[in-house]
């Protein structure tokens, strides 16, 4: 009899945020990506499912604590606080990182500039076996808030000139990321035809030719990255 494939749970609180390549880039190690729609109605779990190996919470439009818009929010955070009390991984996306890192006992806020198009990261002076960055690496960016006050016992990994909590890690295989590596240039072309405020707010009328130029620095550079921590969560479970 066939081996089940591991199972990544992925909360998507966005209509537009699906898991997109990340999705891709783990199904290639041979995980089953189980997409939770929690922004349609799907009902989230406080605590991790039995059968779940790793989670994926994803990016948003909202405030990681706008519970009363946005009921599924409270439950997420459980979720994910009951996955850090448990060592369980976690790779989290933009609100997703928010939503963890308030789990943890962490703050967000809304940031004075945010960040929308490509930019910059620098990894901070902090070994690290999943995000070994070398040199300063580019990133999709798409938020208005973000994580002013790490999770307990979180370590921060790499920063921007106008986001410091750019990548985080807690416990032995939970990684925050307040950027976008799961989006290419069809997902940014959808979210300028939805365009929420963090995009009305930047000033910017298309970050589109600044992302198509980017694509293949931002494949190379975060699916290897994307796909270590996934060969991790595999080696965790043997």
């Amino acid at each position: 009899m066939a081996q089940a494939q591991p199972i990544i749970l992925a909360i998507q609180n966005d209509e537009t945020d699906a898991p997109h390549l990340v999705g891709q880039w783990l199904e290639e190690l041979g995980f089953e990506i189980q997409v939770l729609r929690a922004y349609a109605g799907d009902s989230v779990p406080t605590s991790v499912p039995s059968h779940i190996a790793a989670l994926l919470p994803l990016g948003g439009h909202m405030n990681a604590t706008e519970d009363h818009l946005h009921p599924w929010l409270a439950p997420e955070r459980e979720l994910l606080k009951d996955a850090i009390d448990r060592d369980i991984p976690i790779f989290a996306i933009c609100l997703g990182t928010q939503l963890l890192a308030v789990a943890g006992g962490g703050r967000v806020e809304r940031a004075e500039v945010g960040e929308v198009g490509i930019y910059e990261i620098r990894r901070n002076e902090v070994a690290d076996s999943i995000f070994n960055l070398s040199a300063p690496a580019p990133v999709a960016q798409w938020h208005e808030d973000q994580v002013t006050v790490l999770p307990e016992g979180a370590t921060l990994l790499a920063s921007s000139e106008l986001c410091q909590n750019q990548i985080y890690r807690i416990g032995s295989n939970t990684y925050g990321v307040q950027f976008h590596p799961e989006i290419d240039l069809e997902v940014v072309k959808w979210w300028e035809a939805e365009a929420d405020n963090a995009f009305k707010d930047s000033g910017k009328q298309t970050i589109q030719p600044e992302m198509a130029a980017a694509e293949a620095a931002l494949v190379a550079t975060w699916k290897p990255i994307v796909q270590n921590w996934g060969v991790e969560v595999l080696a965790g479970l043997k």
